[in-house]
């Protein structure tokens, strides 16, 4: 994992300042790469780019940084190619030496031969920049599942690209502003939409997709996709469920044998819930002495006794599977971390649009990973939006029995009466809102926080009408949409949109405030494809979601674990009234003038401090006003 920045002029032209601005974005990303850095500005001074490393795939070599090995071609690389070695033998054979034993160069020779083209050869995880100084020609590209991110602003004859957005603004001549658009989507769902950031014309590459410099030119092409439909004739054979684990195994233990760093210290937690089971019982296999967490992150988590409820509590259920699967288990207090400055610095930097509270306890667990001398954690996410892990899928599946064959009904939802019988009788708990359509498809994702009823009291003319990108599938799956039943639809619209661009963004940017890599086996292509194509039958049943996990956790590791419902992340910041006083969120929001540069309501302040408002509206009012605060000082700056 690393930090990559830069700066090409479109039509060749010396860029002003080119130095002392990449030499700003390298420091800014400290963070991301620790270890090394370096910064390579062509002689034209038409093109500059850098690269921090994070060293993990041979971390005692010594890396020329941007990487080149022949002065013409550099590479500034953010991720990890896991399938390198299998890469490098194919370069071998052609005849092309190596000098290092790192994927960096592998990915430099493999770049070198083929430019943008056969880059699904490459299981991994990636942002990267490839220069070319004699065609003065920039490739930036983004892994398909989009646990990388790459920012980018055109502005005039420039394109300024990094890791992260806020150096792209600080770096910028130009004074910026927010976009009303991202902030009512960021507000809606905890991210800015697919592509977008809360600052107006500051962009995001979209996964799996290459953006060309070249000739004055600038180009997008996607160069991969999602192909579950390889898996189609496996499921409509109706497979054993042995057969289905077979298969299941086998994706899962060479991608995670891959993911598995071989020189580096990592960190595996065990939270008790079913995916994190899985993987650290994967892990185990491979390794005999393995070390495993659980993150408490307020304090009801540890004080709950196990006899105040029906079911062991979650510390109870980490420390019972490590028992069980017979791991070092450590429980560490994360809720003891958080500082003032912490929860303000995450609060102001939220220029991508992601304003989830989750951020900061990723951030406080890698705290804990980094004073343990580790690189790299190895997480669980991706099983819950695959197979309709979460309450409201639950619950879309619910309405889905009801409405599919009959969509006739589907007009009577707009009487109340109606609508009220119908969540009391499916016993809805998340989808109450009925935020949906079938034709075209358009569904609610677990990360709305916001519904359109809340946000209509506090905007002026919101458009509740609109199907925002993270309901919809993408143009490229058409082909195969007409094919999937319901709950695939909605894995497909989590793993192309949800995924890459909200809950990946959010693990990227916790985990790397203090330098370590989020690795997530359960979002291999590989393990991606298998999940979508699993029909509605493998993900739910008796009113509990992942069906087909739970099976294989009762059957494989625990009886106890296959039945536990799904528990969210740890507390939140806004549940802990401690914390609320501590950053004064409350005269935060009376004070502020940012809701009069906007179009939001007059009485939105009122709407807000109401003690009816849900508090999460708190903490995504407070996060927008300290990064409009934050974007007002580096303006006044320039």
């Amino acid at each position: 994992m690393c930090g990559i920045s830069g700066i090409i002029s479109l039509d060749g032209s010396e860029i002003n300042s080119l130095e002392e601005r990449i030499e700003l974005m390298t420091k800014s990303l400290h963070h991301r790469g620790p270890d090394q850095f370096g910064i390579y500005c062509s002689p034209k001074k038409n093109f500059g780019f850098s690269n921090n490393r994070l060293s993990i795939v041979s971390p005692k070599e010594n890396l020329k940084l941007p990487f080149t090995k022949d002065n013409k071609n550099y590479l500034s690389f953010n991720g990890e190619v896991y399938n390198y070695k299998k890469i490098r033998d194919l370069l071998y054979n052609q005849s092309i030496e190596f000098q290092t034993e790192t994927d960096t160069e592998v990915l430099f020779e493999f770049l070198k031969k083929y430019e943008n083209e056969n880059l699904d050869q490459l299981n991994g995880m990636w942002s990267f920049a490839y220069y070319n100084e004699d065609k003065h020609k920039l490739l930036l590209s983004r892994d398909l599942l989009g646990e990388r991110h790459l920012f980018y602003l055109i502005e005039g004859n420039e394109l300024i690209f990094c890791s992260e957005p806020k150096p792209i603004v600080v770096a910028s001549p130009k004074k910026h502003e927010l976009d009303f658009d991202s902030i009512v989507t960021s507000w809606k769902f905890n991210s800015c939409a697919p592509s977008k950031t809360l600052v107006k014309n500051l962009l995001r590459l979209k996964p799996g997709t290459n953006l060309i410099v070249e000739n004055n030119e600038i180009n997008l092409k996607k160069f991969q996709k999602l192909k579950p439909e390889k898996w189609f004739n496996f499921f409509q054979k109706k497979p054993s469920i042995e057969q289905v684990d077979k298969e299941f195994e086998k994706i899962l233990i060479n991608e995670v044998n891959m993911r598995i760093p071989e020189e580096t210290i990592f960190c595996t937690p065990l939270s008790g819930g079913i995916d994190s089971t899985i993987l650290v019982n994967i892990i185990k296999k491979k390794i005999e002495n393995l070390k495993t967490f659980f993150a408490v992150s307020n304090k009801e988590q540890e004080n709950l006794k196990d006899e105040q409820r029906d079911r062991m509590t979650e510390v109870s259920l980490s420390k019972h599977l490590s028992s069980k699967i017979k791991t070092r288990h450590e429980i560490v207090r994360i809720n003891d971390s958080y500082t003032e400055m912490e929860l303000k610095d995450a609060s102001k930097n939220c220029f991508d649009g992601c304003l989830d509270f989750g951020v900061v306890n990723y951030s406080m667990v890698s705290k804990y990973i980094n004073q343990k001398k580790g690189k790299v954690i190895m997480f669980a996410e991706g099983p819950d939006e695959l197979l309709g892990g979460y309450q409201a899928d639950i619950d879309s599946q619910k309405i889905d029995n009801i409405f599919l064959k009959r969509k006739y009904l589907i007009p009577f939802l707009k009487v109340n009466i109606i609508k009220k019988f119908l969540i009391k009788f499916l016993k809805l708990k998340k989808n109450v809102e009925f935020e949906f359509s079938y034709d075209p498809f358009y569904t609610r994702v677990n990360h709305m926080v916001s519904p359109n009823k809340f946000l209509n009291t506090i905007i002026e003319k919101l458009d509740q009408k609109k199907k925002y990108d993270y309901g919809v599938i993408e143009d490229d799956y058409k082909d195969i949409f007409k094919k999937l039943d319901s709950s695939q639809k909605r894995a497909l619209i989590y793993a192309t949109k949800t995924l890459p661009d909200m809950f990946n963004l959010r693990a990227d940017k916790g985990f790397m405030r203090y330098s370590v890599e989020v690795r997530l086996p359960f979002q291999a292509l590989s393990l991606v494809e298998f999940f979508i194509a699993m029909p509605s039958e493998y993900r739910f049943k008796k009113n509990l979601g992942k069906y087909y996990l739970r099976k294989y956790v009762k059957k494989n590791i625990d009886d106890i674990v296959s039945k536990a419902p799904k528990i969210g992340m740890g507390g939140a910041l806004w549940h802990n009234e401690e914390k609320k006083n501590i950053l004064h969120i409350e005269d935060t929001i009376r004070q502020t003038k940012f809701f009069s540069f906007f179009p939001f309501k007059k009485e939105v302040k009122q709407i807000l401090l109401n003690k009816d408002t849900h508090p999460a509206n708190l903490w995504t009012a407070y996060v927008l006003i300290n990064t409009f605060d934050e974007l007002t000082k580096i303006n006044e700056k320039k």
